[in-house]
């Protein structure tokens, strides 16, 4: 996935997008009862864009061939899921050309903890070069519904949302007090403030929360940036994702509205619980 040269400091808890090192055997076909959702994708000479549930795997700004992988179970959610995929032309220059015929894949891909993306399970299969039907520029949408679901208690939760003045006059004031937070380096009431999130994605990953792993991250991050952060609040952009469940706040081009003198930037993800903001993802 593409980004900006700026580093996405994720104090929290730091779950890799690689989450299957050793070498094992593949999980034979069936219907496991856990896994990590993986979308691995790969594009030559045509701008690719993804996302899943709303959330963006790869925007389709770049103008370079690649190809990747990305970890999706914190965005898969009970019910029907959607991956969305659009095609673009790529505006050819010297800099950006490329040798290779325009094509691209997309796979969703069921893995298990030890193995390699290419050894989990095939779910589903987007190709495309220049003999497909499918036209350049329109979306192309795989829906599915898994077998089972990562376990979270967010989507019990979350109150389903609805963009409107009021949710975004409400949110200002939240991101403001957060950014404060973040300020007084106060380890724990930081802890406090982001413990949702850390226990949930801990569960979704199958990981175990650890109160004192965490602790310790956020008092590493606040000793390397210090009282450095600072809210945009200008030009937000407001998403809605998952159906509905999750708010994600960005400026224009889709980066982080809290950023840090240090080049540290904080995405935000956030669901009302309860009549409350709270930091989920």
């Amino acid at each position: 996935m593409q980004m900006k040269p700026f580093l996405l400091l994720l104090f929290f808890s730091f779950y890799p997008l690689l989450p299957i090192f050793s070498e094992v055997k593949p999980v034979p076909p069936g219907s496991p009862k856990e896994g990590y959702f993986i979308i691995t994708y790969k594009n030559y000479s045509v701008n690719l864009e993804i996302d899943v549930n709303g959330y963006s795997v790869r925007n389709g700004f770049s103008n370079e061939d690649s190809s990747g992988q990305a970890d999706v179970n914190y965005w898969i959610i009970p019910g029907t899921n959607e991956i969305n995929i659009r095609l673009s032309e790529r505006k050819s220059s010297k800099k950006n050309k490329s040798s290779f015929p325009k094509e691209a894949e997309v796979k969703l891909i069921l893995g298990q903890k030890g193995q390699f993306p290419d050894e989990g399970v095939l779910l589903h299969h987007f190709q495309w070069d220049e003999t497909n039907s499918a036209k350049l520029g329109e979306w192309q949408k795989i829906s599915f519904e898994p077998a089972f679901i990562p376990p979270s208690q967010l989507w019990q939760e979350a109150e389903t949302l609805t963009l409107n003045s009021e949710l975004e006059t409400s949110v200002l004031p939240f991101l403001k007090d957060f950014t404060k937070l973040l300020n007084t380096k106060d380890a724990n009431q930081i802890l406090k403030a982001t413990e949702y999130r850390a226990k949930d994605t801990s569960e979704v990953r199958y990981y175990p929360y650890n109160e004192a792993d965490e602790l310790k991250s956020i008092q590493g991050m606040t000793k390397a940036i210090g009282s450095t952060w600072k809210l945009n609040p200008k030009q937000w952009k407001l998403k809605l994702l998952c159906k509905n469940q999750i708010l994600e706040v960005a400026d224009q081009k889709g980066e982080p509205v809290i950023t840090s003198k240090k080049g540290a930037a904080i995405p935000i993800y956030l669901s009302r619980i309860g009549g409350k903001w709270v930091i989920v993802r």
